[in-house]
Formats: structure tokens, sequence, C-alpha cells
């Protein structure tokens, strides 16, 4: 280089190692320095004009692969990326913090995040990725050599980090079969294939793609590709991505030194200038530089079916960019496109659970018309109408508690929906309380009167089961105002889970009432509720041997609680579960309503309504007083003597003892019962007294009643005992001893009563007066101090029984005997 004789240029060399000490000692020499095959960035930074005036360099640099980059991110409208880096490798690391520059400088695309990754940090992978993750980064271009690139990809591929959702663009290799080194990760080929599928890579362009096109030389591309083919195969020398720049190279030379001469005159001083002017077709495209950089092509490769696939190029010469997509590749987003979906009730099932409960409200106002119109009538009066229209009005309430749930913000302003937060919870909670409250009321009437016996038991009136649901109302509206004091209702937007659509996020939102200690008054209010629907079902348990359908509902809201516990158990259950599910949790919640609603008020309903069209008149007495029979007796004395007989042997003193109990029950009802007779043998003896002054057929009759052996009952042959003839020769009384057979038969003689004596003497013979004692004359019976009020004032009539004898006795209407009359009221024991 100092002889006087020296070469206008250097041409060379491969290595990095090699081209920068030469690069930095020819500038003294003034000598030019052009290398066919150099891509270190370190030619290409700020200070590289001052360390290297004189060296140029064929290969297009970095500055046109970062230009390329920037425009494929443009073309498929990418403005947001992540990026990783190898920072302690300056051949990657340089150019990615000009890369990082200029996207956000001068293409204005953001960068989310930048990983900086060395050989001591290579077990930081995983954080790295995940903070990408995190930031949603779906682009990540990198900047690393091929060792590193396995490591990271094979840890993205345990991220989820890659199909149609990602997109990696990472440098251009040259090698073949790169991904194939798999020996030092956890991953299989199979596994990096997969990341690897549709990723991007750029590089440096081997040749012009238009190999047709006639180039310096006046030879097409293939023709100097041919020879050179040639030239190579009978000489030591190797064809490879360098060798069309090394052509162009040598005539990047020739030309360049065909300008510097002039009138044979060589101006070593104007070399520079001539390289930077040069601009001619090559083998690798059109040759231009620009600041001692070349201007070339860059060709995009994209990966599918395990290779590399060029789909276009940039020329940085020319600055136009070509890209062909695969048509079965579909780019994804930049970032997840959050979409946000306001959850509301389908109007179709809206409307259908709004038509039922319309339905319902119309059935409630059909019972609650019945109710009204027959109130006076002895199957509605005695079902005490005012509770029944305090059901209708509750189970309304809970029907309209269905149309308020459907509501939302598409009907009503934010602020409207704040105030039918307090309705919806208002106006559910007052129609349970008052449908089952009222059931409840009558049900606990129903068991006051047929479980405790006593003489001076008062009658428990309507008002008083008013001021039991007004109670329970009351407790409820105490709740509420606490409630909506310590805890009020405010409208909020909650989101639930998400669902992932390729790059789109649908965020499902849902509208809700929100109530800080929402939680604690809800349990308060289950606790309430669970335990009246608990004494419901005491309460219906109690009275189910109770047979006066009239009276008493306690079977049918037996029934209804049980529905209503099952049903508010499970559509509790599966509301809690599908709440974020508004479609079905609306179709559960109101379907569970109307269900249990419609099917209390037709238990409560119905039967009576059936029993209107039976008995429109209200008759059917004697059906009635067989249920109250059964009622009294029946209940407490052989269905629990029957329970305490399906007991072992072990319980034989408990048995007895229930037996006793029952034994004393009985007797007294029997003591209670003897009192009535006596009165109306009072009354016997006083018509007895009346009779002997009157004179034709008509007096008092006794009829004579025998068990026979199969348990039935022969009613003889009716007689006249005081006034004229007697209708028959005779009137048997029978008596029996403990079901024993008959043991004596007495026979009344035909006479005529002419005076007192003979009369009475004849009514004791039949009523024996040491048989009976007068008890207490205060009503004991639960019907006499019920029902009283409720029906006609019987007839002067009675049954009694003196020692197993079963007598009637009656005064004789006009209309005929009293049991050819089926609307003639009776009392009975």
């Amino acid at each position: 280089m100092s002889a006087e004789s020296r070469p206008f240029a250097l041409f060379g060399d491969v290595c990095t190692n090699v081209n920068e000490p030469v690069a930095m000692a020819s500038k003294y020499w003034n000598m030019l320095h052009l290398s066919y095959a150099e891509t270190h960035p370190k030619f290409a930074t700020s200070d590289s004009k001052e360390l290297y005036p004189t060296f140029f360099r064929m290969v297009p640099g970095d500055r046109n692969l970062i230009a390329a980059r920037c425009h494929l991110l443009l073309s498929y409208n990418w403005t947001r990326v992540g990026t990783i880096k190898q920072s302690d490798e300056p051949r990657y690391a340089l150019p990615h913090e000009t890369l990082t520059t200029k996207l956000e400088n001068v293409y204005g695309i953001r960068v989310l995040y930048t990983a900086g990754l060395s050989v001591d940090q290579i077990h930081n992978i995983g954080f790295e990725l995940d903070e990408l993750k995190r930031r949603d980064a779906h682009i990540i271009i990198g900047d690393f050599s091929p060792s590193f690139a396995v490591k990271i990809l094979c840890e993205a591929h345990s991220k989820e980090m890659y199909g149609t959702n990602y997109v990696w663009i990472l440098p251009g290799y040259h090698e073949d079969k790169w991904w194939k080194n798999v020996e030092e990760t956890n991953c299989t080929q199979s596994d990096l294939e997969e990341v690897l599928k549709w990723h991007f890579a750029l590089e440096f362009a081997p040749e012009r793609p238009n190999i047709e096109m006639p180039v310096v030389g006046n030879k097409s591309v293939h023709q100097v590709r041919d020879e050179l083919k040639e030239f190579c195969d009978h000489r030591r020398c190797i064809h490879d991505i360098h060798s069309s720049y090394a052509y162009d190279g040598i005539w990047t030379l020739a030309l360049a030194l065909n300008r510097t001469i002039t009138d044979g005159d060589f101006l070593p001083n104007r070399t520079f200038e001539a390289i930077n002017a040069n601009a001619f077709e090559g083998l690798t495209g059109l040759v231009k530089f620009e600041n001692n950089e070349r201007l070339g092509l860059v060709y995009i490769y994209q990966w599918w079916d395990g290779s590399y696939n060029k789909i276009g190029h940039y020329d940085s010469a020319e600055d136009v960019f070509v890209i062909r997509s695969h048509a079965d590749w579909t780019p994804p987003l930049d970032a997840t496109v959050v979409v946000r979906e306001r959850l509301y009730v389908s109007l179709f099932l809206f409307a259908i659970m709004s038509g039922l409960a319309l339905i319902g409200v119309i059935l409630a106002l059909l019972f609650l018309a019945v109710n009204v119109k027959y109130r006076n009538h002895r199957i509605i009066k005695m079902s005490s109408p005012n509770m029944n229209n305090l059901i209708i009005v509750g189970s309304i309430c809970t029907y309209i508690s269905v149309l308020l749930l459907g509501v939302d913000t598409r009907v009503v302003s934010e602020s409207g929906f704040q105030k039918l937060c307090y309705a919806k919870t208002w106006v559910l909670s007052v129609g349970f309380t008052l449908a089952f409250g009222s059931m409840f009321s009558k049900t606990w009437r129903v068991h006051s009167i047929f479980t405790n016996i006593r003489k001076d038991k008062k009658a428990i009136k309507d008002y008083q089961l008013f001021l039991i649901v007004a109670l329970l109302l009351g407790i409820d509206a105490f709740i509420l105002c606490l409630w909506a004091i310590i805890s009020p209702f405010r409208f909020t937007v909650t989101v639930t889970e998400t669902i992932h659509s390729k790059n789109i996020l649908i965020v499902p939102e849902l509208e809700r009432c929100q109530s800080d200690y929402s939680i604690y008054f809800q349990v308060v209010f289950y606790v309430i509720k669970g335990m009246l629907m608990i004494f419901g079902c005491f309460l219906a348990w109690e009275t189910r041997a109770v047979n006066v359908p009239a009276l008493n509902d306690s079977k049918y809201i037996g029934m209804s609680v049980y529905n209503v516990v099952v049903m508010c158990v499970i559509g509790l259950s599966l509301t809690f579960i599908l709440q974020e599910r508004v479609n079905e949790a609306f179709a559960l919640t109101s379907f569970f309503i109307i269900f249990c609603t419609t099917l209390t008020l037709s238990l409560v309903f119905v039967p009576k309504i059936i029993e209107l069209l039976r008995s429109p008149r209200g008759g059917e007495n004697q059906r009635y007083r067989k249920g109250m029979m059964k009622s009294m007796v029946g209940k407490n004395g052989a269905d629990k003597l029957q329970r305490s007989l399906s007991f072992g042997a072990d319980g034989i003193k408990e048995k007895i003892a229930q037996i006793e109990e029952e034994n004393m029950k009985l007797h007294q009802i029997l003591v209670t019962k003897s009192g009535e007779l006596w009165d109306l043998l009072e009354r016997l003896r006083q018509l007895g007294e009346n009779v002997r002054d009157q004179k034709g057929s008509r007096g008092l009759c006794c009829v004579g009643a025998q068990l026979t052996s199969s348990g039935g009952i022969n009613l003889n042959e009716p007689s006249i005992i005081i006034g004229e003839e007697m209708k028959s020769n005779s009137a048997v009384l029978s008596t029996t001893q403990n079901g024993s057979a008959t043991q004596s038969i007495e026979k009344i003689d035909q006479t005529k009563a002419a005076n007192d004596n003979g009369a009475n003497n004849n009514m004791d013979a039949i009523l024996p007066r040491n048989h009976l004692r007068k008890p207490s004359s205060e009503p004991t019976s639960p019907f006499d101090m019920k029902a009283n009020n409720n029906m006609a004032k019987p007839s002067p009539s009675a049954y009694f029984s003196t020692s197993g004898l079963s007598v009637m006795v009656m005064q004789k209407p006009d209309s005929g005997w009293p049991w050819s009359d089926p609307n003639q009221p009776t009392t009975m024991l």
C-alpha cells in the first residue's frame, strides 16, 4: 500500500475481523476498500463515517433490512409490536436499537416492550415472554442468532405464543434447516415447526427477481449465472449467495475507474464520488450507493409446509415494496380487539314469560271474583275468604315481579334501573309474605281449633290472622328499609368470563343491582322465609287428619309448601350457578316463580270451586258432619294409636302410656257431650209435660239403634212414646256391653198416656237418670265454638249413649221423619 505504484482499490474480504483493521488503515492511504460480503452493522453506525471513510460494501446492510421490516408492518396495518434482541451480540443488538428508534420516531409504530437476552440470561426467556404476553404483543420481531432462536421459540411453544394469533418476524439466516438443532431444548422439531408456521424472515436477495432482464454487459441474469457456475466447476471456487455480489462488485470498481480516468489521467480523489454516483443494473438488482451503503434488494420469506417461500421483496434503491400473501393465511391483528357486549334478556324470552305472568294475573283475578261472589257460601265462608283475598293479592305481586325482572336499560335509564332494584325486591318479598303468610295463618287457626280442646277456648277471629300477616309484613319492611339505609342499591356493570376469538376479545357485561352488604340481608331473608315455610310444613302436618274440606286447606297448603321448598332450593342453586348467563337465569327464575304461584293458587282455590259446583247451595251437611267427627276423634285416637302399635315389643310401656292418654282425652270428650245430652233431656221432659194436654198423633218419637255383630247399625221402627196410640207394636232398645251381644230387650206395651205421671214414667223408662250426670253447661266442642256462627241452629234432637245404648230423640216435624230430609241439621257424637 505504501509502494509508489499502489492499487487504486482493495476488493474483499468476507470476514469482519479482516475487513475492520484493513478499513481502518486504508483511510490513511486514501484507498478505496470494497467488500462484497460484509454485513456487520458496525460499518453503518453514526461514527462509521469517521472510522471507515473509504470502506464500501456490496451486500445491502441493515439499513435495507430495517426499512423492509417497517414496510412489512405497515402493509398489514400492524402498529403495535414487541421485540426481542440478543443484547450481548452487537451484530444483532446494534441494528435492533436502530429498528426500534425508527419504528416509533419515523413510522409511528408503537414498541410495547423490548426483551434483552444474553447467554448469561438465557434462563430469563420465560419471564421476558410472559411480559410480552401480558402486554398483549402479537407481532414479535426478533434479532438473535440461530442457536438463540431455537431456545426462544421452544419457550414460546410452552407459552402458547404461536398460531393464528401470533406472528414472528426473524432474521434471514441463510442456513438450511437451522430449526432442527433442538438437542439443547425440551422441544421436538415438530414443536418448533408449530411456532415457525407462517412466520416471516427477511434477508438480502442473492439475485434480482427478474432473471431474464438484461444487466450490465448486455447479458441476462440467467446467462451470467450459467457462466459463473461453469467457471467454478473447472476451478477451485465456491458458488454461494455472495457470488452475484462479487460479480457486481467487479463491475462497480470497473465503472468507477472508468469515471475517474479523464483524457488518460487517473484522478484518485474522484474514486469515492464515482462509487457513490454509480447506478447500473446488476445481478443483484440496481446497484446504487448512498453514504457508502449499498441500496439493494431484500427478499421477504414466509414459512409453511416445512420450508421458506418467497412472497415479496423490497427494493431500497427505488423504495418499492411488493408482497403477495398466501391465500390460506389470514393476518392476525396486532392487538386483542376488546368488544364490550352488553348482555340483555332476549326479547322473545321476555315476551313469553311476561305473557305467562299476565295469564297468571288473570287467573288470580278470576279466583278473586269467585271468592268475593261466593263469600257467604259455606265452602268459601269457612275457608276465611278475607285471607283468601290476601293470598290472591300476594300471588299477583309475585307475577308482577316476573315482569320487573326482565326490565333493563333498554327500557329505563340507569337511574331508573337503580329504582327498579328496590321495586323488584319489595314486590317479590311482599308477595311471598302475603300469599304464604295468609295460608300459614289459616292453617294455624285450624291447628289451634282441633289440637287443643278446652271448654274455655275462644274462637280465633280474622283480625287476629290479619295481625299475624301484618307482623310478617312489618318484619319484611323493617329489613328492607334497613337494607336501603345501610347498603343502598346502585347500578353497576360487571364483566363476566371473556371469550377469545382469534385476536378478538369479547367482554360480556351484565347490568346488576350492586349492594355492598347484600349477601347478609339475603341470608336474613332466606332464614326468615325458610323458617316460615318450615313452620307451615309443621302446621300442615299437624292438621293433616282434619277432614273438613271447607275448613281445612292443610293438605293443599302442605303440597304448596313442599313444592315451593323444592323449587326454591333448585331455583336458587341453578340461578347462582347460571347468574352470568342472563337468558338462562331469567328463564329459570321466572319459570319457578310462575309455576309455584300458579300451583299454589290452584291447590287453594280449585278444590273450593269443585265443591261449589258440586254443592252450589251449600248442602251436604252429612258429609261435613262426618268429616268433623273423623277430625275430632280419629286424629288423636285411632291414627296415633295405629302409629304407636307399629313399634316393636320394646315400647310396650310407651304404648300403654299413649293409650291411657288417648283414653283420657276421649273420656273428656264423652263427659262434655254428656253435658249436652243432659240439656236435651231437660228439653224432652219439658216437651213431655206439654204433650199431656195435647190430643192427636203428634208427639215425641224414639228410635232405637242396635250394633250388629258385623259392625253395622240397625234402626228399629219408630214408636210414639208420648201422645196418642203408638204407630207400631213395640220399640226395641238394644244395649251392648264392650261389644258383646244384646243382653236385654225391653218391650214397651201399647198404651195411651193419660196423665203426666204416665208420660214421665215412660220417659224415665227410656232415659234412666242414673246413667247421666250434668257437667258444666259451657260448650266444649270446637265445632260448637267455631261453627255455631256459620251454620243454622239444629232442631231439638240429640244422639246419646247410656251403657252402650245409642238413642236419637228429636221432635217430629210436620213434613215427616227427620232422616227423610237430608238438609235437616243434627248434632252428632
